[in-house]
């Protein structure tokens, strides 16, 4: 039997954009509602650990210090992948794949490094709140929607990178196969949720765009999402991010508050 009081958190992907939904998580809290699964792509998957474990001061912490103004000036650009079309990569998925195997952009190795220390694996699996992410297998051609369960152990790191992985940076392999950032496909992964039975769905976005959600027939969703542009995917300065996790807030408080009757 499906327990219709069950609630699931969809997080959209949109790199610095991303800044916005740790805003949503404070309102989550600071309303008390209860939820029992979060799923995100690309940035919503790194910060999908965050509402998993409930850890709003942690993270927002985290946020305010990252430095979200790559510089590629150090490579050698002629050999960067910098299409970051998606329908452009999607319908020409094999010329990308060759050109994008033998390209050299950011290195990873860092990012990497800096989710080990700030998640610990461990917890995630021991959360109550189920943890799942939404990446894309370049070398088999296909969407890999993730919960934890199904991620190797020891390897949730190098996952969420994969969730994560805009071709501007270096090609990272992960047990013999590469991955691209999971927006390729599967942008908002309400589906993850959906396909688990669940009714009621709290869908954070990082875009003012409209976004059709006819498909999820019999589903209460609840969407938050900004009414302005918020940054650029791989730029925004401190001040914009401190605005954009305030301004999610904002947004997620009133937006949660009118729907109260439904997540309560």
């Amino acid at each position: 039997m499906i327990d219709t009081k069950k609630i699931g958190i969809a997080l959209e992907g949109g790199g610095a954009k991303g800044a916005y939904e740790i805003g949503v998580l404070r309102a989550i809290q600071e309303l008390e509602i209860q939820y029992d699964c979060v799923v995100g792509t690309s940035i919503g998957a790194l910060n999908a650990v965050a509402f998993a474990l409930k850890e709003y001061e942690k993270y927002s912490t985290l946020w305010k210090n990252m430095n979200f103004t790559f510089n590629n000036s150090g490579n050698d650009k002629s050999s960067m992948v910098k299409m970051l079309d998606f329908e452009e990569i999607k319908n020409n998925l094999y010329k990308f794949e060759e050109e994008y195997l033998n390209s050299k952009g950011i290195e990873t190795d860092a990012i990497v490094e800096m989710y080990k220390e700030h998640i610990d694996e461990n917890t995630v699996r021991e959360s109550k709140i189920k943890f799942g992410l939404s990446t894309y297998c370049l070398t088999d051609k296909k969407q890999q929607n993730l919960f934890i369960d199904e991620i190797p152990k020891g390897m949730l790191h190098e996952y969420i990178f994969a969730s994560c992985n805009l071709p501007v940076f270096t090609p990272r392999e992960i047990n013999g196969k590469y991955y691209l950032d999971g927006s390729i496909y599967n942008k908002l992964p309400i589906n993850m949720i959906a396909e688990k039975g669940y009714k009621t769905i709290i869908a954070v976005r990082l875009r003012k765009d409209p976004y059709d959600f006819s498909k999820y027939k019999n589903i209460k969703i609840i969407d938050i999402a900004p009414n302005e542009f918020l940054s650029n995917t791989l730029k925004a300065s401190q001040g914009r991010i401190n605005w954009m996790i305030d301004k999610g807030y904002e947004d997620g408080f009133r937006v949660l508050s009118e729907n109260l009757s439904d997540l309560k």
